[in-house]
């Protein structure tokens, strides 16, 4: 999983490679014309010990295919964090690359999306938010702030710094050691 795919915004991701792990493929969840991502799942341990990490917006990175920020997160959890996979997950969940190209879009983000960070970060041991302000101005930031108060134990909650108006910075330009820091 070396390669990095770009997606044109509301593009569908790819099929994946039929050599690709079956539970990485059934632990990586699309809508069903793959142009939402709801989960992105990797591992190399215990599979049920995970971190989670909540950005933006989906980017190119599917089953078979990484992106730099997952990459990183993934080098983290594995590296850093202790724990055996990783879920990626997303404020929004419509494919895209480039966020700012969100705007021109009428349905960022589908209904089936919380319930998965519901579901997801509820039996994470660490969950790692990382919107930026782009998630928080859109107002998608604060409402999935109000899902992981609702279902995640505070404690389990970090970033890595906060910008000025409060959201969670992006892990993709911090050392792959940064202290993760509480978020609440």
């Amino acid at each position: 999983m070396s390669t990095y795919a770009t997606a044109a915004t509301g593009s569908a991701a790819p099929l994946p490679d039929p050599s690709v792990d079956p539970l990485i493929i059934e632990r990586t969840v699309f809508n069903t014309d793959r142009t939402h991502r709801f989960t992105l799942f990797r591992y190399w341990g215990d599979t049920e010990d995970y971190a989670c990490g909540i950005s933006m917006n989906p980017s190119g990175a599917a089953e078979d295919v990484g992106d730099p920020t997952v990459d990183g997160m993934v080098r983290r959890a594995r590296e850093y964090w202790g724990v055996g996979a990783y879920y990626q997950l997303n404020v929004m969940s419509l494919r895209g690359t480039y966020s700012k190209e969100l705007a021109k879009t009428t349905t960022v983000n589908l209904p089936e999306n919380d319930v998965w960070i519901r579901q997801i970060a509820a039996k994470a041991r660490i969950v790692v938010v990382s919107w930026g302000n782009l998630g928080h101005t859109s107002g998608r930031g604060p409402e999935v702030e109000r899902i992981l108060q609702e279902s995640c134990d505070p404690k389990n909650i970090f970033c890595f710094g906060q910008n000025k108006n409060g959201s969670p910075v992006h892990p993709l330009y911090q050392k792959l050691d940064a202290p993760l820091l509480p978020y609440f």
